[in-house]
């Protein structure tokens, strides 16, 4: 029995300082929450690229807030390609507006999708 559900359509991503293509949906998986990167997702690559819950929109989000409050879900698995990211536990997606591609050591965000 698949016990797997979509949580909400898919979230395009958006460019801030370099293109991101696809889409992220949420799905849930029993009691994990997991965000899930579309196989048509790309972007190019970065030295230290890291996948944040934030509750700042992307069109608000900057390399100088896009961590403030924000889950760091772990290190981009690719550049390319579908990947899946767990939301720790205690985590509550509805408290957070984005996810966001952040390159930690030069504080330079990406881009990312608005998931509320």
């Amino acid at each position: 029995m698949d016990h797997t559900q979509a949580h909400m359509t898919p979230a395009a991503f958006q460019k801030k300082t370099y293109a991101l293509k696809g889409a992220v949906t949420v799905e849930q998986r029993g009691e994990q929450t997991v965000l899930v990167f579309s196989d048509g997702f790309h972007t190019k690559k970065g030295p230290d690229l890291k996948v944040f819950l934030s509750k700042i929109s992307v069109s608000d989000a900057t390399g100088a807030n896009a961590t403030t409050d924000a889950v760091r879900l772990g290190a981009l698995t690719s550049n390319k390609g579908g990947q899946e990211y767990v939301l720790p536990e205690g985590v509550t997606l509805s408290d957070y507006s984005s996810v966001l591609v952040h390159c930690e050591a030069f504080s330079k965000l990406w881009g990312g999708a608005d998931i509320s």
